[in-house]
């Protein structure tokens, strides 16, 4: 894997400075949990699964607009200086465009292997404690949690895309708890199982020292 420093270095100066839980630290999380996934599914092209989910979010629609999520323009430029075969950044370009929960909001998901294994190791990041600092990062200056601010069961893709002015125990709702049951692999099904307990269980327990509104604790249920 002789490119994946210059793809690591690439990631790191363009999103080091991000301040709303997408920066490079999620990055290589999502980098070492793929790895993690590929050691337990061998068939998997483990390069072209580091490539993809080193470079998952930097095209992302919330830190670059719509315009650099569809063009894939940042994507493009880290590609051309790797080295890398025209086909191999294709496969590459299409991973990344499959994935994203508001994408899975609108019926679209990997159609290979190692997309599925990228998407598996993003949502693990997105869940257990971790999310908790990544969404108070998305919403600085938002209220952590407001109880008259109840979930909807509608949520869409447009919707999603709009709602990060709501609080950050609003965002557990509306994505964090949902994601348990999208995982694509064996191996990603597990790590959101024990991350989904985590959450649960923290939540249970903060509604219980705020002493929540009972719908709060009636919500949390429909989730265990």
């Amino acid at each position: 894997m002789a490119n994946i420093e210059y793809i690591k270095n690439a990631v790191h100066e363009l999103l080091s400075n991000n301040k709303r839980g997408h920066d490079d630290r999620h990055v290589l999380r999502v980098y070492k949990r793929a790895m993690k996934i590929c050691d337990e599914i061998p068939m998997a092209d483990r390069e072209l699964v580091a490539v993809a989910a080193l470079l998952h979010d930097c095209d992302d629609y919330k830190l670059f607009g719509e315009e650099s999520e569809r063009l894939q323009i940042n994507t493009r430029r880290i590609l051309a200086g790797s080295g890398f075969s025209a086909e191999f950044c294709d496969k590459c370009i299409d991973i990344i465009q499959h994935m994203g929960y508001s994408k899975r909001l609108r019926g679209i998901q990997p159609t290979c292997t190692e997309g599925e294994i990228v998407s598996d190791a993003d949502m693990c990041d997105a869940s257990g404690l971790i999310c908790v600092t990544r969404a108070m990062e998305c919403r600085a200056g938002i209220p952590f949690f407001d109880p008259d601010c109840l979930p909807t069961d509608d949520m869409t893709a447009e919707s999603y895309r709009q709602d990060f002015q709501s609080p950050v125990i609003h965002h557990f709702f509306q994505k964090v708890l949902r994601l348990r049951d999208l995982a694509l692999t064996e191996p990603g099904r597990k790590c959101l199982e024990d991350k989904h307990k985590t959450i649960v269980h923290f939540l249970e327990t903060y509604f219980k020292e705020v002493d929540a509104p009972q719908v709060w604790f009636d919500l949390l249920n429909k989730y265990k």
